[in-house]
């Protein structure tokens, strides 16, 4: 990360200024201007927003829900382990988009690992986090954290919840740490 940046994370509200929001993908600054909110209200998807620590402006936001992969989405390797379910418990990311003036400062990461955070401390069970990357940009962002293709010939990617907690806790194990000089 070039410019690190400070943000602080909250849930979407009314009073956060989602007018000067753009991303390079239009569907997503679309979904934050005109579909997050309804969503919102209609327990669709939880819209976490990342502010500047002074203001109410959005400079990056996710959503995630609660979802459930198919069986037949899976490798065999994949389904190694698993009880014979049709369906598996799973946490989707929907959206995860940042501003155009915070490229390359590190926001896409806080917004990921604020997610991931989030997931792995809801007290409901799930087997992986899924995401479906919007292009190929965004394929490459996930999968150096250590998202992998879901089942074959499919760009949704997966990370297994086990592998989510064990990020989460080198996380916060290295914020914890005093910084070395």
């Amino acid at each position: 990360m070039s410019d690190e940046v400070e943000v602080r994370f909250e849930r979407l509200a009314a009073e956060h200024d989602r007018s000067a929001f753009a991303c390079e993908q239009p569907s997503l600054t679309d979904y934050l201007l005109k579909f997050a909110g309804q969503n919102e209200r209609s327990d669709i998807a939880a819209c976490f927003v990342a502010l500047a620590p002074d203001s109410a402006k959005v400079l990056g936001y996710y959503t995630i829900s609660a979802h459930a992969v198919l069986e037949s989405e899976l490798s065999p390797e994949q389904k190694k382990g698993l009880p014979g379910y049709d369906r598996i418990p799973a946490f989707l990311i929907g959206r995860l988009a940042r501003d155009v003036t915070m490229k390359g400062k590190g926001l896409g990461e806080l917004l990921l690992i604020d997610a991931m955070m989030r997931l792995c401390s809801i007290e409901a069970a799930a087997r992986m986090i899924v995401v479906d990357p919007i292009d190929e940009n965004a394929g490459t962002f996930y999968g150096r954290y250590g998202f992998a293709p879901l089942g074959r010939m499919t760009a949704r990617l997966y990370l297994p919840m086990k592998v989510a907690r064990q990020a989460v806790r080198l996380a916060r194990h290295d914020r914890d740490q005093p910084a070395r000089r």
